[in-house]
């Protein structure tokens, strides 16, 4: 089976791999639409259906969801070991490795990094890929599975996978909090917040993201979620906690 899904992905000939997209929500449809693309096949599957055959399974569910989905495809009548699982939930360090060592199953982690308003676009014009690969023959099948985006590919482990997810959207949201709190400052000396932050991110060391975009508190569905993920490993963090509580009174106010 692994030796077939690889001559699929491999081939020059445009032979498409069975893609399962467990849980077609944004991420879900986002990543199916953009591996047709390609000219692989999708098959998307909604909470509660049954889990069909497939060559690669993207688990893109919420990650409360994601251990139920796992123990769904390794009890489904389809299942004979060799399936190639790869969940793109944000899941807390130390998830995939507890589930693949609880289920007897290989599982890989790949991260998204889409924004809900423009998801398909940035599947399509991403700017890396990370592989927390189970195995070496797993993470060459997806490897080749996203060559055609021409994009740097990293391979590493899955819980520092789920790691780097985590660590770039508290990166992100340290940085609209930090901005909301200079406007707070601009504000007081009536000074345009979002001017300063236009000519300080010229400098190279400082990214624009947050120095343009502040103004209001960042939600949706990842931030908030995956900040709370860090302070559950790191209860201890007073940088994140103030950037959390920066958030609040923003909502608040």
């Amino acid at each position: 089976m692994l030796l077939t899904v690889y001559l699929k992905v491999n081939s020059k000939g445009g032979i498409g791999v069975l893609i399962q997209i467990i849980g077609p929500g944004v991420v879900g449809k986002a990543t199916g639409e953009g591996f047709k693309r390609y000219g692989h096949i999708i098959d998307y599957v909604d909470k509660g259906e049954e889990i069909r055959y497939a060559d690669i399974h993207f688990i893109c569910t919420p990650e409360n969801e994601v251990e139920d989905v796992v123990a769904r495809i390794k009890s489904s009548k389809w299942f004979v070991g060799e399936e190639i699982i790869v969940v793109r939930s944000s899941t807390k360090p130390g998830t995939i490795n507890s589930l693949m060592w609880k289920y007897d199953i290989h599982i890989c982690h790949n991260p998204e990094f889409l924004r809900e308003s423009v998801a398909e676009f940035e599947f399509l014009n991403m700017d890396r890929v990370i592989i927390g690969g189970c195995c070496s023959i797993h993470e060459d099948i997806l490897e080749e599975l996203y060559k055609p985006f021409q994009v740097p590919i990293i391979r590493t482990t899955p819980t520092m996978s789920e790691m780097i997810k985590l660590t770039t959207n508290a990166y992100l949201s340290t940085t609209i909090s930090f901005w909301n709190e200079i406007s707070q400052i601009c504000k007081k000396l009536g000074l345009n917040s979002h001017e300063l932050g236009s000519i300080v991110s010229l400098d190279p060391r400082i990214p624009a993201y947050g120095a343009k975009m502040h103004g209001k508190p960042f939600g949706g569905k990842c931030l908030p979620k995956d900040l709370d993920q860090m302070l559950e490993l790191y209860d201890d963090s007073i940088l994140l906690k103030a950037v959390k509580e920066v958030n609040r009174g923003l909502m608040d106010g």
